[in-house]
């Protein structure tokens, strides 16, 4: 004669000898057993330069994962051309974005960051990509 089994019976059987996964481990009454999402810390780095030293900066801050905002408006013509082929090196070698937002004013962004908008605003300002 064959009984019927039930699911439970089945479960049990499968599991049987395994620990009890919360035997053990002390979690506070109000601890979350589970958290798939959390929001990412988003952090923006403002770099106004006063001479090359501050491509340094600038590099760590990108690879911290910070978006960073080199100001070129107040250096002199040939330091800011330098300035920007380093950040474009910069970003090509770290697989993120650059970004000119006006006339002297560039966006640099991490790989893992999205930035949404009119990504021409920058590029309709003459002058900022004629540096020679």
């Amino acid at each position: 004669m064959v009984t019927a089994r039930g699911a439970y019976d089945a479960y049990d059987e499968w599991f049987e000898g395994y620990a009890d996964p919360d035997e053990g481990f002390d979690l506070a009454p109000d601890a979350r057993r589970l958290a798939l999402v959390r929001p990412r810390e988003t952090r923006v780095a403002v770099v106004t330069p006063q001479d090359y030293a501050a491509a340094q900066s600038v590099a760590d801050r990108l690879r911290e994962g910070a978006l960073v905002v080199v100001d070129l408006r107040e250096v002199d013509k040939a330091l800011a051309g330098r300035l920007t082929d380093f950040c474009s090196g910069l970003v090509y070698a770290l697989d993120g974005s650059l970004q000119y937002l006006t006339e002297g004013v560039m966006l640099l962004t991490p790989t893992e960051a999205e930035i949404s908008g009119d990504g021409d605003a920058g590029i309709r300002q003459p002058g900022f990509y004629n540096r020679l």
